[in-house]
């Protein structure tokens, strides 16, 4: 890897889709139900319903541009990276430490309310235990991270069975509820008046209740994480809102057909305990306490997941120090960044009332809610060549906005005490961002269409002992990322024994090898290294890619600069997901233009003149639509026409010494001759080095597509 590019951790993908919504649904489900109906009935009557559909609607503009964003950058972060990319670092880090901290903040209520459920639960039985919340609080704070650091997929199996437990106990008791209100079980009893006080009150209580949708964009921050994201990512976020929003409006309008407005004003957050209890009696009361406490585990616990991924992609990125992204060498998790969620949940927890702070994470989320659609403007408008979505939000620009307008509208409506928390977090960042991360810049995301293991591709450099070309530098260092595979050889007559040759001359071609590996490894490049004593060299290479799935080959040549890409183009199939994938790498990271070079033939008549001219016109068009696909810029793209039928004739007309010649193997099954005519046609006749695409064979093909499914079973 290049010494100027960062070397960055990975998280393995093991969230599947239920897992996915699980996330989303386990943080906004507890809320909405178990403190809110009460207190917004209370304000609003029945019409508080309308304040949770108003809510609703502006989350799901919110999900439906994160869906696009994170189609676009499925990585870890969520809405940090999508601000991070699309407005710079500074922006980045503000949301960064604001997402961190919010569901810091909000972890800290969700696992107080915990405790008070299991207290309050223990008490319906008749067990006494003291008021010991904190305690209660701060233990289940360790253990949940304890788990999150054994293993995502640990966290996520007890996610999953957590908010199916909990969902399938809410939906049954308040369809119970709802059978009852139509009259289908007993005597109707539809919630009336529907606006005691008025309609006004609706947007005061949209903005308060507005804490019940922050969780659905956590799901984005595990994105790097979710496997298939292109397809999950958006069922996901959009999936998950459908479902809390179903499940609030049923929550409410049970409670205002159990008890009348003025009940559940006075009633508050313990509305929903005595709305059971009338429904079913005291069991239903201990079924929503226990309800109630899967909820703010549930909220804990995925909310610790997220914020640990919104750490470790700030020092992934360098705006905080690099130590904390290190994945746990046996569980592969982020542990350190798990910490720093964890901790700081149990020193908040010392505060106990910690309403305010769970308004503060609100006021925070809707900043990033806000910036989010605030993105998908600014990508939509600049569309930089990394910018694929594999979904794209409807109605845009009139989406965006609203979301925008929306999200940073219900701020105004929020106390003062909480802006003000909310923008001492902010100023904090601001400063963090002065002294420590001023100057540093970000990766670019790569498209997202372009497989994750073709992103670090290794390359093999064949190189004969003892050296006599210098190793092409300039080329490698203009990939974002990848592996050297240098195999040393030594040709040998066909006389020649390999392994006496190996015997007598071999600690001195060693010697020679290591000496080329640290030449690469001062570069800082991941270098692995083959040493073979051979009368077939093409066979050997052959035998070393095969092993290694090798993706390239690269030809050495001395180069001093590189200042452009010849491509010849013989077959429009050349340009495959592969292929395509170098060609981005080196495009992106050095800005070179990619000169398309098409090979017309010899001329016998004018009319096969015209027949050729038309299907390079074809060609040409598909070539360059291709390329755009896989996220090159269109200036980049050159194209110029050579009138010979050869590639070897063809390369040595129109090349330079400052350029990089790229091939494609044509079968894959036939890639000995393929080497051989490299090596002893193409090579010879050409000053600049040379890079061959590898394609896998119908054999190997085959076995990569199957196992991801084995995996992911």
């Amino acid at each position: 890897m290049s010494k100027s590019k960062q070397k960055q951790s990975t998280l393995a993908r093991t969230i599947s889709l239920k897992v996915a919504l699980s996330i989303g649904v386990g943080i906004m489900v507890g809320a909405g139900i178990f403190v809110f109906p009460g207190i917004a009935s209370g304000q609003a009557g029945p019409a508080a319903m309308l304040s949770f559909l108003l809510a609703g609607a502006i989350a799901l503009i919110v999900a439906l541009c994160t869906a696009e964003l994170a189609t676009a950058m499925p990585a870890s972060g969520g809405g940090y990276y999508f601000v991070s990319r699309a407005f710079g670092p500074f922006w980045g880090i503000l949301i960064g430490v604001g997402q961190w901290m919010g569901l810091v903040f909000a972890s800290s209520f969700y696992l107080y309310g915990f405790a008070s459920y299991l207290i309050d639960l223990l008490k319906e039985t008749g067990l006494q235990f003291g008021d010991p919340l904190i305690l209660i609080g701060i233990g289940t704070a360790l253990l949940l991270t304890s788990i999150n650091i054994l293993g995502t997929k640990s966290a996520g199996k007890l996610q999953n069975s957590i908010v199916l437990v909990l969902t399938g106990i809410l939906t049954l008791l308040f369809l119970y509820g709802m059978l009852q209100a139509l009259g289908i079980m007993g005597a109707t009893n539809l919630p009336k008046p529907f606006a005691p006080k008025g309609l006004s009150p609706v947007v005061g209580v949209t903005a308060l209740i507005f804490t019940s949708y922050l969780g659905f964009v956590q799901i984005a921050t595990v994105g790097g994480e979710i496997i298939n994201p292109q397809k999950n990512l958006p069922r996901a976020l959009v999936g998950s809102v459908l479902i809390v929003t179903a499940l609030y409006l049923l929550a409410l309008f049970v409670s205002n057909s159990v008890l009348s407005t003025a009940e559940l004003g006075e009633l508050g957050e313990t509305a929903i305990v005595e709305v059971a209890r009338g429904l079913i009696g005291d069991i239903g009361a201990m079924v929503v306490l226990f309800a109630g406490l899967l909820a703010t585990l549930s909220s804990a616990n995925a909310s610790i997941l997220s914020s640990s991924r919104t750490i470790f992609a700030l020092s992934n990125d360098g705006l905080i120090p690099k130590w904390v992204s290190v994945i746990h060498e046996r569980f592969k998790t982020p542990h350190r960044a798990l910490f720093l969620v964890g901790l700081p949940i149990t020193g908040i927890m010392f505060v106990g009332n910690l309403e305010v702070l769970a308004e503060t994470a609100s006021m925070l989320h809707l900043l990033i809610y806000g910036l989010i659609c605030g993105c998908v403007l600014k990508l939509r408008k600049n569309r930089p060549i990394w910018y694929v979505p594999g979904f794209k939000s409807p109605a845009y620009p009139i989406l965006p906005i609203v979301g925008l307008v929306a999200s940073f509208g219900l701020i105004f409506f929020m106390r003062p005490v909480s802006l003000l928390l909310g923008g001492a977090v902010l100023l904090v960042s601001a400063l963090f961002y002065l002294v420590y991360a001023r100057g540093k810049t970000l990766a670019t995301p790569s498209p997202s269409h372009i497989a994750p293991e073709l992103r670090k591709p290794r390359i093999l450099i064949p190189v004969s002992l003892p050296q006599k070309e210098s190793l092409p530098l300039a080329i490698l260092r203009s990939f974002t990322d990848l592996e050297v595979l240098v195999l040393g050889y030594k040709e040998l007559p066909e006389q020649t024994d390999p392994g006496q040759y190996k015997d007598e001359e071999g600690d001195e071609s060693k010697k020679q090898l290591e000496k080329v590996k640290k030449e690469l490894e001062d570069e800082e490049f991941d270098v692995k290294t083959e040493l073979v004593f051979t009368p077939d060299v093409s066979q050997a290479i052959d035998n070393v890619i095969v092993e290694h799935d090798c993706q390239a080959l690269l030809v050495v040549k001395p180069i001093s600069q590189l200042n452009r890409l010849l491509i010849p183009v013989y077959d429009i199939n050349q340009l495959s997901k592969r292929f395509a994938t170098v060609i981005y790498e080196l495009t992106t990271a050095s800005n070179l233009p990619a000169s398309l070079l098409f090979l017309s033939g010899s001329k016998d008549s004018e009319d096969s003149e015209d027949k050729d001219g038309a299907d390079i016109s074809v060609m040409k068009r598909e070539a360059i639509s291709r390329l755009k696909q896989a996220g090159i810029h269109k200036h980049q793209i050159k194209t110029s026409l050579v009138e010979v039928a050869n590639i070897s004739d063809a390369v040595k007309e129109e090349s330079k010494p400052e350029d990089l010649v790229i091939l494609v193997e044509a079968n894959a099954n036939e890639r000995e001759t393929f080497i051989n005519e490299i090596r002893g046609e193409i090579s010879d006749k050409i000053n600049c080095p040379l890079l061959v695409v590898l394609e896998k064979r119908e054999k190997e093909e085959k076995q990569a597509e199957e196992s991801p499914a084995e995996e992911q079973e």
